[in-house]
């Protein structure tokens, strides 16, 4: 077995190496998410939505449809409910942050 004892600048470029890779990683951990997740949020917080169970008189979902750009349709029985998101400004990294505005149900 053969250890290396590397000098103090050696010793000192691998530090800074390791702690460069290490911020690195803790950004790209904050980061905005994939987009692939990124929807996944928002069709999350449209089903946990109380707000939008009660637009659509509590019907069971037939199809979520994301007609635009942050904008998405709920079909549930006879109702239909336009959403959009609502992105929320932030001064940090991380997720996008955002709430949700529901349109006036139609129903049949």
């Amino acid at each position: 077995m053969t250890i290396f004892v590397l000098g103090g600048r050696r010793r000192i470029a691998l530090a800074g190496a390791a702690a460069a890779l290490l911020l690195t990683a803790v950004t790209a951990a904050q980061a905005a998410l994939p987009p692939y997740w990124q929807r996944v949020h928002e069709i999350q917080a449209i089903l946990d939505d109380g707000d939008v169970g009660r637009a659509l008189r509590e019907a069971p979902i037939d199809r979520i449809e994301r007609t635009a750009e942050d904008r998405y349709q709920v079909q549930a029985g006879p109702c239909a409910l336009e959403i959009r998101i609502i992105g929320e400004s932030r001064s940090d990294p991380g997720p996008r942050k955002f709430h949700l505005q529901l349109g006036d149900p139609a129903c049949r």
